[in-house]
């Protein structure tokens, strides 16, 4: 399986980038997803996104990416709340 590239962005780039960083890169070795992560904050994010092409973008924020890239919301991860579709939605993205 081709490795996939995952951004965590959050308004900082610190924790709370990690703790989303941390349940991705869980999510995706339960399900034999192999996985590049890396993390950025909002103000900091095209930089990142110029240095080449992402298969998804996790988020704590309220982003929308500036291509056709997903993006999925995972306040889920930080709260507690509704984890399970958080998780569905991240491994139908890593998967098609």
């Amino acid at each position: 399986m081709v490795k996939k590239r995952v951004l965590s962005v959050c308004g900082t780039g610190g924790v709370t980038s990690s703790v989303i960083a941390s349940k991705v890169s869980e999510l995706a070795k339960k399900n034999g997803i192999d996985i590049e992560l890396s993390s950025s904050q909002v103000k900091g994010v095209n930089t990142v996104l110029s240095s080449g092409k992402f298969d998804l973008i996790v988020t704590s924020t309220r982003f929308t990416a500036p291509d056709d890239t997903p993006v999925v919301n995972c306040m889920s991860y930080l709260t507690g709340i509704n984890e399970e579709a958080t998780d569905q939605k991240i491994v139908d993205a890593l998967t098609k």
